[in-house]
C-alpha cells in the first residue's frame, strides 16, 4: 500500500518531528539515529553528534576539493535552542529528498507502506 503526502503536508509534518527529536535530544542527551540520518541527509554531512558541553549539535562536513585518502572536515556547531530553525530550514524540495522525508515519517508512525508517493 502507498504512503500519499502533498508537499505541504509533509513540510509541516517535518517541522514537527524535528521538534520531537530536538525535544528528545534535550531529554536524552543524544540525538536519536533518525534524527542524525535527517541532518546528515539535509546538510550532506559525514556526522552528526550531541555535545552535551554546550549543548549543540556539530555536524562534520567534508570539505575536501579532491577524493584525498582522509577527508578534510569542518565542523559546524548548531546550538540546540537554534536546531529545530536550522533544520527545518535546510529542507530541500526535489523528489528523492521529498521520498526521503516521507520514510522518516513513516518510520516514526509505524506505517509499513511499499512506496511514498509525493503530490506537488
Amino acid at each position: 500500500m502507498a504512503a500519499y503526502f502533498n508537499t505541504d503536508e509533509l513540510k509541516t509534518a517535518m517541522t514537527n518531528l524535528i521538534k520531537q527529536y530536538i525535544d528528545e535530544c534535550e531529554e536524552c542527551q543524544e540525538l536519536s539515529q533518525d534524527c542524525i540520518d535527517l541532518i546528515r541527509h539535509n546538510f550532506l554531512a559525514e556526522y552528526a553528534v550531541y555535545n552535551p558541553d554546550n549543548n549543540s549539535i556539530e555536524v562534520g562536513i567534508d570539505v575536501s576539493e579532491d577524493s584525498s585518502e582522509y577527508p578534510e572536515l569542518e565542523v559546524y556547531t548548531i546550538p540546540l535552542t537554534d536546531a529545530q530553525i536550522r533544520i527545518s530550514n535546510s529542507f530541500r524540495q526535489n523528489a528523492e529528498d521529498l521520498e526521503f522525508y516521507g520514510k522518516l515519517l513513516n518510520k516514526q508512525k509505524g506505517i509499513q507502506s511499499s512506496s511514498i508517493v509525493v503530490m506537488q
